[in-house]
C-alpha cells in the first residue's frame, strides 16, 4: 500500500482497516504537530488528532475530491477540532478564573504561573510579529511553513481561493520581514 495514492486510500477507510493504516502513517505526524502549535499542550492535541482520525473514519465517504487534496481535508478536520477545543478550553478557563478568584495560591500554583511566564518570553521577536499579522494571513502562514501544506492545500482547508491564499502568503511574508528589523531596533 505503500504506493497507493491518499485518495484510493481515502475510498476504501471505512472497509479497508489497512487503508486507515496507511492514511494514518502518512499524516498523523503533520496533524500532530500542527495541533500541538495551536493547543499548546501535547497531551490534549494528541486527544484532538485522535478524534481528527475517528472523524476521518466516520466522514470518509463524504471526502470530494474536487475540493482539495486528502492531505487538506485531514487538516480542514484538524482545524475544526483543534476550533472547537479552544471554544471549549475558553469556557472552562472563564470557569476556572471565577474559582481561583475565590481561594488562595497554593505552591504548586506559583511553579505554574513561573512556567506561564517562562513560555511567554520565548520567542518575543517572532511573537510579536506574528501578532501584527492578521488572524487569517497568521494562519495560513503557519499552514504552510510550520505544517507543510502547500498554498493550495491551506486555501482548502481555510476555504478561500488559491490565488487568494498565495496573494495573502506573500503578503504575510512580506510584513514579517518588515516587522522583524523594527522589532529588533527597538528591543
Amino acid at each position: 500500500m505503500p504506493g497507493t495514492p491518499d485518495e484510493d486510500l481515502v475510498s476504501r477507510v471505512a472497509t479497508d482497516p489497512a487503508a486507515l493504516d496507511e492514511l494514518y502513517r502518512r499524516h498523523v505526524r503533520a496533524v500532530l504537530g500542527y495541533a500541538t502549535r495551536r493547543i499548546g499542550d501535547p497531551v490534549e492535541a494528541a486527544d484532538v488528532v485522535a478524534g481528527v482520525w475517528l472523524e476521518v473514519v466516520r466522514t470518509a465517504a463524504r471526502y470530494d475530491p474536487r475540493r482539495g487534496s486528502p492531505r487538506a481535508w485531514i487538516f480542514g478536520i484538524a482545524a475544526n477540532l483543534v476550533a472547537a477545543h479552544g471554544r471549549q478550553r475558553a469556557i472552562e478557563s472563564r470557569a476556572l478564573q471565577r474559582v481561583y478568584g475565590q481561594r488562595e495560591l497554593r505552591p504548586d500554583d506559583f511553579a505554574e504561573l513561573a512556567d506561564r511566564i517562562d513560555a511567554q518570553r520565548a520567542s518575543p521577536l517572532l511573537r510579536a510579529a506574528m501578532a501584527e499579522l492578521a488572524p487569517a494571513e497568521r494562519e495560513l502562514f503557519l499552514l504552510v511553513g510550520m505544517d507543510g501544506l502547500s498554498p493550495a492545500e491551506a486555501a482548502a482547508v481555510l476555504g478561500i481561493a488559491a490565488p487568494a491564499a498565495r496573494m495573502r502568503l506573500a503578503r504575510a511574508r512580506r510584513r514579517l520581514r518588515g516587522a522583524m528589523p523594527q522589532i529588533g531596533s527597538s528591543a
